[in-house]
């Protein structure tokens, strides 16, 4: 399973949302994925993945695909990738 789908899936889970239909391009909020939600949903990403985002990083990230595109490179950059 690649990062985005993994992540798909564990949004899908949490959120109670079909991980199938999510749309990585979409707003968080539109997904209705509220901050306080989703900061509680990053524990579990970077558990998932066993990197860290900094709360910097999080600054930055509106969408599922944002969220894929920087897991994606703390992977490559911890050689996990």
């Amino acid at each position: 399973m690649d990062t985005l789908a993994r992540i798909k899936d564990l949004a899908g889970k949490e959120f109670s949302l079909d991980a199938q239909a999510l749309d990585p391009g979409a707003p968080l909020d539109k997904l209705g994925i509220d901050s306080l939600s989703f900061i509680e949903f990053m524990f579990k990403v970077e558990e998932e993945f066993g990197v860290s985002v900094s709360d910097e990083d999080l600054k930055g990230i509106r969408t599922l695909g944002d969220l894929e595109r920087h897991i994606a490179a703390a992977l490559t950059a911890a050689g996990k990738a």
